[in-house]
């Protein structure tokens, strides 16, 4: 039996993890993946049965100055509609947010890196100037870790800021996988499966520079949630 504890097997065993990493992590490997990916979402989303729910006053607003928000789990759904329309997204600062970064890009969107545990207030600035250049754009309320459902208030100092309405977007899918070993329980539909996507009332500038809490964010988020379940038939097992 070969003592793997051997010098030559560390060494590689070294060299060998070494390759790894320098393939997957090049430019040539990410946007390989990226781009294929968002093919493949495109394709995918194309079998979905999506029923749209969208509020009155949405329909008022300026669609190029929009802040809006949804749960981390839910966004699967939301990609095919929101595609091509240069609504700007907060990616992370990982291989996997490389990869993400990419992806968004071929689907049309605008992409600022960071989040709200490394370089957050970077990347508020940077999200603040792409809307600014006239983009709407779209928080993943409680990511990038959670804690599940509960909202960042990088939202609302964005919209307190830039004078922006705030709008939430749930989303559900009936039958749908639901990854449990993710803190936000990502919400996968099935091909062909039955998806809600409900867009609420937008929350005026007036109102979020009048202390507009995040709990009140959460609470709305959660009742349209909970409708498009409702409207799917999605059961938590």
């Amino acid at each position: 039996m070969k003592n793997s504890n051997d010098p030559r097997r560390r060494s590689f065993r070294a060299r060998l993890k070494k390759w790894r990493r320098r393939i997957t992590y090049s430019n040539v490997f990410i946007h390989a993946v990226g781009d294929f990916a968002a093919m493949l979402i495109l394709a995918y989303s194309a079998t979905l049965k999506i029923q749209w729910t969208i509020h009155p006053d949405y329909l008022l607003l300026d669609r190029r100055r929009i802040l809006y928000g949804f749960w981390h789990g839910r966004q699967f759904m939301m990609l095919r509609g929101w595609a091509f329309q240069n609504i700007g997204m907060m990616t992370e600062l990982s291989w996997a947010g490389s990869i993400q970064t990419r992806i968004l890009y071929r689907l049309g969107f605008k992409t600022v890196r960071g989040s709200s545990k490394r370089q957050g207030a970077k990347a508020l600035i940077a999200m603040k100037r792409l809307v600014e250049q006239g983009h709407s754009a779209g928080f993943a309320l409680d990511g990038p870790t959670g804690p599940i459902y509960e909202s960042k208030p990088g939202i609302l100092f964005l919209a307190q800021k830039l004078g922006l309405p705030v709008v939430t977007v749930a989303a559900s899918a009936s039958p749908a996988w639901v990854l449990r070993s993710t803190w936000c329980r990502y919400m996968f539909p099935r091909p062909f499966a039955r998806c809600a996507i409900i867009v609420g009332q937008p929350v005026p500038a007036g109102q979020t520079e009048k202390g507009y809490t995040t709990e009140q964010l959460d609470a709305m988020l959660n009742s349209l949630t909970s409708r498009a379940d409702r409207q799917t038939g999605f059961v938590i097992l």
